[in-house]
């Protein structure tokens, strides 16, 4: 059965239809894999939603990092400090009533600057002896330490070793319970398993520190391309026991703060946890009052705000007592190093280089505001459903649209798979992907339009080749996106047609041999053509030096009375140009030079466009009054000494370029006069006030010379001739008009009605 949903109604499948099809299925392949490098896409396009609206951070928000900055090395010497001066630190933060100091610092090694450690390293003799004993006698710089974590609310810190297997793990302070719900209750080990990263080895703090704080956290980030983007919240350690969680840094300083015992792990599923599957993970981890959202691995995305110096304290300032109370009284306190020197700079969404311990003290901020970024359960979902069904809703259209409103499709299908994510991030914080879908409706519409334009482009071609000798390019382009307009006949358009001689060519003709004349010609018709085109016209045909053209057919064209106008301006400029150069190509030759001057006649107005001709052999082309009357305006351009004539209806289109009423003059084949008029300029001549003087003297002598007043009408010419020259209107046509008054005051009419009856055409 044939598919006719598919093919369009054609016999055979259409190319463009199957290559996107083919191009869908490989995406939704792609996708229900969903590779690596598919993932990190997503990634990108999220950092980019993220540096498009960072995380706002409430100034008086209770967490700041205690810095161990530059001047603060400077100030006690390089690290590791001994932590006698550490103990005296946490003495300074508990007294300012800190809710929790967590230290992303790992102590992994008793501290070597203790006296009897020092005194121990002595070469041995007598006096080595006397200076241990008494070294002996002074406390030990861990003890101290530990004695001055046991009475402040410390989180000590842990790291793992992937390339190690742990030989004994970190202390563990806190207890776990699962919400699970009866069914999966004994499915939980695996489902920990399953979720929860697990770590081969650890780093840990010495157990006399260890030991002596109130909670123990894991200071290890998830790096995505050198990127910190998601954050675990529980990790499981090789060896252990799969319910044995640890609790990373800034969760175990939040649960510590709020004085907490135990995490409180939600599994999807459980309760009044919403399910999409079987196993979907973790939904959330609750610690204390406040409730951790994270992803099925018990991940949390870091939401960036961007580095924020003023998070920071320098431990400098701590110590000489200059910090304000409400920095510290209540806080949540992390120390740590933004120290170039110590390498603890990592790569965020919004920033490289920001210090490790800012990422702790961002994810607490979160978990306090309870801002979090979420990618649902159905995310994969429901980003390959809608793949699915934009891509067939897309294939359906394609056969059915026009480039232009296909495009148009298509740019709202993209649209809408970068917008609606957007929103979703931007408005509720929730994360799906913006362009793996976008990306695929754009390649889809790209290739099949690119395969549409070549069938197309190889049908033009074919009737290129067959009329291309026969037709004009602008008619045979006309044919080729329309052939029913391949047969006879036309329509009514308003026109504007020009057309324009070279004057004086007879003699230009003389100098040259026939290879010569044709190369003339061809320099001088092809810039005259390129300049029509420009301004959207259409060339009829070229009579020898003559060339034929008009505007608004066969494309309709907007204001092309001015175009018309526009153009026989810009014919007169570059004849200037051209003229300049075959003066110096002709003393070059030894040669006279003889200008080269052209008229141009133009005029607007209704006639008949399209095919004339026979059933064998036809041209596109104008017929009409109007047409004609350009033809004779250009005519009168060698009498009136002018080089632009434009009738009067065009000349009511461009009011605003620099026009002069010529004469009232009934041209050959016509019974009705018509007012003639020069284009001199363009509109910034037209508003000069030189200009303007022109018009009102030329107004003042044509007034004259119709009401018969011909000695005042002779005496005005000066005058129009003065405005004239302040204009640069340097042409023939008022020497012309003085002969004929002078002729007319001689011999004054019978009758006289201001009309002028042309002798030639």
């Amino acid at each position: 059965m044939r598919m006719n949903w598919l093919f369009g109604g054609a016999d055979k499948p259409r190319a463009p239809t199957l290559a996107t099809l083919s191009i869908l299925i490989g995406a939704l392949f792609v996708r229900a894999a969903d590779p690596v490098d598919l993932s990190r896409l997503r990634d990108f396009a999220f950092d980019g939603f993220q540096r498009l609206k960072p995380r706002a951070v409430a100034e008086d928000l209770p967490v700041r990092i205690v810095d161990i900055d530059e001047v603060s090395l400077a100030e006690y010497g390089q690290w590791p400090w001994p932590r006698t001066v550490l103990a005296t630190l946490i003495d300074k933060l508990a007294a300012k009533g800190a809710a929790v100091i967590a230290f992303d610092v790992v102590f992994a090694e008793s501290d070597g600057s203790s006296i009897a450690t020092v005194a121990r390293g002595l070469p041995p003799g007598d006096k080595t002896r006397e200076l241990q004993q008494l070294a002996a006698s002074f406390p030990d710089n861990d003890k101290v330490f530990a004695e001055a974590i046991a009475k402040a609310p410390i989180v000590t810190g842990f790291g793992f070793d992937r390339a190690t297997s742990a030989k004994e793990p970190p202390r563990r302070g806190h207890g776990v319970a699962h919400n699970s719900g009866e069914a999966n209750a004994k499915s939980v080990p695996d489902m920990i398993n399953q979720f929860i990263q697990q770590q081969a080895g650890s780093v840990k703090t010495i157990d006399v520190l260890e030991m002596a704080a109130k909670g123990n956290g894991g200071l290890s980030t998830e790096i995505d391309d050198a990127v910190i983007r998601r954050v675990p919240m529980v990790f499981r350690l090789a060896g252990q026991r799969s319910e044995d969680l640890y609790p990373s840094l800034s969760a175990e300083a939040l649960r510590v703060a709020q004085g907490a015992s135990t995490y409180l792990i939600k599994w999807s599923g459980a309760q009044d946890s919403e399910a999409y599957g079987a196993r979907t993970g973790i939904s959330s981890i609750r610690v204390g009052d406040v409730n951790i959202n994270t992803d099925a691995r018990g991940r949390v995305w870091l939401y960036d705000s961007g580095h924020i110096p003023s998070r920071f304290i320098s431990i400098r300032d701590v110590m000489k007592g200059t910090v304000p109370d409400e920095k510290l009284e209540a806080s949540v306190l992390f120390l740590g190093t933004s120290a170039i020197g110590l390498k603890d700079l990592r790569n965020t969404p919004l920033a490289n280089a920001v210090p490790g311990v800012e990422v702790h003290a961002q994810l607490v901020e979160q978990m306090l505001t309870q801002t979090f970024l979420e990618r649902p359960d159905y995310a994969d979902g429901a980003e390959f459903l809608y793949l699915a069904a934009i891509g067939i809703v897309f294939i359906l259209l394609l056969p059915r649209l026009a480039a232009g409103p296909m495009a148009l499709v298509a740019l709202v299908f993209v649209g809408v798979g970068i917008v609606v994510p957007w929103l979703a991030f931007s408005q509720i914080r929730l994360l799906f992907d913006p362009i793996y879908p976008s990306v695929t409706f754009a390649t889809m519409f790209i290739v099949g339009s690119a395969i549409s334009f070549m069938i197309t482009e190889r049908e033009k071609r074919q009737i290129r080749g067959a009329f291309n000798l026969y037709l004009s390019p602008e008619q045979v382009e006309n044919v080729a996106r329309n052939p029913k307009a391949l047969q006879l006949g036309g329509e009514m358009r308003d026109l504007t047609v020009m057309f324009t001689d070279v004057r004086g060519f007879t003699t230009i003709s003389e100098q040259f041999d026939p290879p010569g004349l044709t190369k003339f010609m061809n320099r001088f018709l092809t810039p005259m053509t390129d300049l029509i085109m420009a301004h959207k016209g259409t060339i009829d045909k070229y009579m020898g030096d003559a060339i034929m053209a008009f505007w608004n057919a066969p494309i309709a064209v907007a204001a092309h009375a001015r175009l018309g106008c526009e153009t026989a301006l810009a014919m007169q400029s570059s004849l200037k140009g051209l003229n300049a150069q075959w003066k110096a190509e002709a003393e070059a030759g030894g040669r006279k030079h003889i200008p080269v001057n052209i008229g141009v006649g133009v005029n607007t107005g209704p006639a008949t466009v399209g095919n004339f001709g026979s059933t064998q052999r036809f041209t596109y082309s104008c017929l009409g009054d109007d047409v004609n009357l350009a033809s004779r305006l250009e005519g009168q351009c060698k009498g009136y000494g002018v080089g632009i004539i434009i009738g009067s209806k065009t000349c009511k289109e461009v009011q605003d370029l620099a026009v002069v009423e010529l004469d009232l003059i009934q041209v050959k084949g016509k019974t009705e006069p018509e007012r003639i008029f020069c284009l001199v300029g363009d509109k910034a001549l037209a508003e000069t006030l030189a200009f303007r003087d022109l018009l009102a003297r030329q107004k003042a002598f044509l007034m004259a010379y119709r009401a018969g007043k011909f000695v005042e009408a002779h005496d005005l010419i000066a005058e129009v001739e003065a405005a004239a020259a302040a204009v640069d209107w340097q042409q023939g046509y008022l020497a012309m008009m003085r002969v004929r008054v002078e002729e007319l005051r001689a011999e004054p009419p019978v009758e006289w009605n201001g009309i002028y009856v042309a002798k030639e055409k």
